[in-house]
């Protein structure tokens, strides 16, 4: 799996694309300055640096036109999923906020396979025994068919938590995966949501650069 690109990361990816798609090669650097409507071309090769950098392309050396996408198969090889929310693993203290300022570029046969998915950002540490950490980055399938033991993302309230899930008795239980005797589980009759099940779990020592270009330098 590739590494997380920013908003901006990912837009200059996309225009080379489409670039590729529509003329059957990749844009220079003036057209590609052109098509984001950016101030300098020195300010394309600092994205194509990173993007370079996480896997995406590769620059040929000696060429006008530089740009390999990498996995340009037709299928690209992955899909963008945008980072949408954070997630609480530890007292449901962290409410769901909608962002799309960062994107994981999963396996597209993931995807086809699981059907509706999300990212969501861990924050605490109450699963990390189940190897979820605080800042890690979860892979959560929209669907209702989970069974007993599947990690849970749960919305509880107006908050979004991340548990193993237990039903019993008319009763739902959400339980942590910590050694800490702090953790507890959470008992549930009514006022929850079970959204989805954990498919995978991205450490957040995968995460993206910060971004390398000011504001300004965009049009």
């Amino acid at each position: 799996m590739q590494q997380l690109l920013s908003y901006k990361q990912k837009r200059v990816l996309d225009n080379i694309r489409l670039y590729v798609t529509a003329k059957g090669q990749p844009p220079t650097l003036e057209e590609l300055r052109e098509n984001l409507g950016l101030k300098s071309v020195r300010t394309v090769v600092q994205y194509l640096e990173v993007l370079e950098e996480k896997g995406y392309i590769v620059r040929r050396k000696n060429a006008w036109r530089n740009i390999e996408l990498r996995n340009a198969d037709g299928g690209w090889g992955t899909v963008s999923i945008p980072v949408v929310a954070n997630v609480g693993c530890d007292d449901l203290s962290v409410f769901a906020q909608e962002q799309a300022d960062e994107f994981i570029e999963v396996d597209k046969h993931i995807v086809d396979e699981a059907g509706e998915i999300v990212a969501v950002r861990a924050v605490g540490d109450s699963m990390n025994d189940a190897g979820i950490n605080s800042g890690d980055y979860i892979l959560v399938q929209f669907t209702n068919n989970v069974q007993n033991g599947d990690r849970v993302a749960a919305i509880v309230g107006d908050m979004v938590t991340v548990k193993r899930l237990e039903r019993r008795d008319g009763v739902t239980i959400l339980y942590p995966e910590s050694k800490d005797p702090k953790y507890k589980p959470i008992i549930l009759r009514e006022d929850f949501k079970i959204t989805g099940k954990v498919l995978c779990v991205i450490p957040a020592s995968v995460g993206m650069q910060e971004e390398i270009v000011p504001e300004a330098d965009w049009s």
